[in-house]
């Protein structure tokens, strides 16, 4: 097993990389490309002519996606799937793809853990009629037997699968197989800011290595006309200091509701009577329509999902309705903070951050049991600017931007520094 992470900012040629690799790759090599969206997924097959990329489908193997991708692994075909199939790996995934030389490409980091849930008692009262048992690493063994039937079918399925963690005396969590790693030739991870994501604590945590490259593009000239080459090299830190002229962050008024540690933090939204979060909505509108006097067009702006409705307003409530569509156009103004991996968005030129982003702490729970420490502001910049780079400033374009959690805005500007 081998996992390469393309560290590098965003839209400096990481996917260009890999479809280059791909494109370039003998035949008898087989890929698995993995991205967050779907319509990604069709960018990524009409970019590699060279093959025939398929996508799982719910119209074969017995309607079901995964039934599907288990096809199209004894077929040994070249697959485009999302972060959420991919996730649902399971033994027979893994068994499946050691009988071929597959590549895994993932555009950006998945969730590789995901708290199930449980009721007060439920850890203890499975103990007692012993249907499972605990190591002391944390992780679930079920005891009671395969054909055992209960209320607990969906624990029993993580455990025997090898997925299922304990955090503390009432959580259980679920653990992306890491073991499927090993299943492949070689892994590429496509990202930014890894050491800020929760797959690098989760690759710690299960003693994954990876080792971290970053891509540049060379120039060659070939029958009197200039090409650009991709190329993997040694990792370094690239120059920010373009984007201080580019990313102009509001300072004013407007940011005093966001001065304390926690102001914006979703316990803080938690916590807010409606007459604060009115006074956070109205400097939203204020910034975005009177001060900016942007259109919908223009307008990027999130929260965190459940609080969405609360801030929206005439000008930019688009992408808040709970059934919405995809937004296949990029038409949306409100867009979640943890977007990744699209191109949608980059014509947004008004932006506004309205989280203060900590980790969940019932994940800094479980990690912590393997003296597993995450850096906080690490991964609050790490989302910040990926969804930051879903506008034109990915292109180079100047933006403007509100960011009223003066936590925030200090992680930005040393990130914009060279600080970080």
């Amino acid at each position: 097993m081998k996992v390469t992470v393309i560290d590098a900012l965003m839209g400096t040629g990481k996917t260009s990389y890999a479809i280059q690799l791909i494109n370039e790759a003998p035949a008898s090599t087989k890929f698995i490309f993995v991205t967050p969206f779907l319509d990604e997924i069709d960018r990524v097959i009409e970019a590699v002519p060279t093959r025939k990329f398929k996508e799982p489908d719910v119209k074969h193997g017995e309607g079901r996606k995964l039934e599907s991708l288990k096809k199209l692994l004894k077929d040994g075909a070249d697959i485009c799937t999302s972060h959420a199939l991919f996730a649902m790996a399971d033994e027979e995934v893994k068994e499946l793809l050691q009988y071929e030389n597959y590549v895994l490409i993932m555009d950006e980091v998945m969730s590789p853990i995901s708290q199930v849930k449980l009721k007060k008692n439920d850890i203890e009262v499975m103990l007692d009629s012993n249907l499972i048992h605990i190591h002391e690493d944390g992780q679930v063994k079920w005891i009671a037997g395969e054909d055992h039937q209960s209320g607990y079918d969906t624990i029993k399925y993580y455990a025997l699968a090898g997925n299922l963690y304990r955090s503390n005396k009432t959580t259980f969590f679920w653990n992306f197989p890491a073991s499927i790693f090993d299943m492949f030739e070689q892994t590429f991870i496509l990202t930014y800011m890894f050491e800020g994501q929760l797959q690098k604590y989760y690759y710690d945590y299960h003693g994954v290595q990876y080792e971290k490259k970053s891509v540049i593009q060379e120039y060659v000239v070939l029958d009197g006309q200039q090409n650009g080459r991709y190329k993997l090299v040694d990792y370094f830190q690239e120059d920010k200091s373009k984007y201080k002229d580019l990313i102009n962050i509001y300072e004013g008024d407007l940011n005093d509701i966001g001065e304390k540690d926690f102001s914006l933090s979703m316990g803080w939204y938690k916590k807010s009577s409606p007459v604060r979060l009115k006074k956070l909505k109205d400097a939203l509108y204020n910034y975005l329509r009177n001060l900016q006097g942007a259109k919908s067009d223009e307008i990027l702006w999130t929260t965190f999902v459940d609080y969405n409705g609360a801030l929206k307003s005439n000008g930019f409530s688009k992408g808040t309705v709970k059934k919405k569509k995809p937004d296949k156009s990029g038409k949306h103004c409100y867009v979640p903070f943890s977007t990744r991996a699209t191109n949608r968005y980059k014509h947004k030129s008004v932006l506004a951050f309205c989280v203060n982003r900590f980790v969940n702490p019932s994940d800094a729970e479980f990690f912590a049991q393997r003296g597993i420490v995450i850096d906080e502001d690490m991964l609050a910049l790490s989302d910040m600017l990926q969804w930051i780079f879903r506008s034109r400033i990915r292109e180079g374009k100047p933006i403007e931007i509100y960011i009223p959690s003066k936590r925030m805005r200090t992680l930005l500007q040393k990130w914009l520094d060279g600080e970080m």
